[in-house]
């Protein structure tokens, strides 16, 4: 079956949209008020259904579908309103006392997207799959490292939760640019496995909230024996 766009087109709008996801991952960075991160955590997802959707209509097969319907419901709609929930119930908003500050993050979190395209451009240049998208794999693992940077570097379990979900988009924007479609089994593992993560990890924040009234890991430090 004929694809309703071509790989081409396909292809270029799954390489603007990595580049997007990358730049919403930078400006991340920047970010302390939490509100505004999950609103672009929720960008995130949305760009991830933009590449999706074009895999989907060059392939026009259930499983692209399929991933499509996994990123806009999930990431861009689940995950942002349950992490929004928790926060609202929150007394502090913001990202107050990161463990490096702003000025020193953001400069070391670009110098993660070079490292990205330098690991991953041998790869790229030999690969074979459906898409030729050349950003959208060093921009995959550019996620991943960002979202790495974001737990190691906040201080809120909050914002924790968002770099995981960062680096879970990396994979699937990886998944989405170099398989034409995720198997419908890993979808709805990945889905499953996500939602489970992002509700036991926003049921313990609140209760942790509750408790101490912070959410801060130096704070949760200090119940280990």
């Amino acid at each position: 079956m004929h694809g309703a766009i071509a790989f081409a087109t396909a292809s270029q709008v799954i390489d603007a949209a990595a580049l997007g996801l990358l730049a919403l991952a930078l400006f991340g960075s920047l970010i302390q008020r939490l509100s505004t991160a999950i609103v672009l955590l929720a960008s995130q997802g949305l760009l991830l259904g933009i590449a999706a959707g074009a895999a989907a209509l060059a392939e026009m097969n259930w499983r692209s579908w399929a991933a499509l319907v996994v990123a806009l419901t999930v990431k861009s709609g689940f995950i942002p309103v349950v992490l929004w929930l928790v926060l609202r119930r929150m007394a502090v908003k913001r990202e107050l006392d990161p463990v490096l500050p702003v000025k020193v993050a953001f400069p070391l979190a670009t110098l993660l997207v070079p490292l990205a395209y330098s690991t991953v451009s041998p790869f790229t240049t030999r690969a074979t799959g459906a898409f030729a998208a050349p950003n959208a794999l060093p921009a995959a693992l550019g996620l991943l490292l960002i979202g790495l940077f974001t737990m190691v570097t906040r201080r809120k379990a909050i914002s924790q939760v968002i770099g995981l979900v960062t680096m879970e988009n990396g994979i699937y924007l990886a998944a989405v640019a170099a398989t034409r479609g995720l198997p419908f089994a890993v979808e709805f593992g990945v889905a499953v496995d996500v939602l489970t993560g992002v509700g036991v990890m926003s049921l313990v924040i609140h209760e942790i909230n509750q408790l101490l009234g912070t959410t801060s890991i130096d704070r949760l430090r200090t119940l280990r024996g």
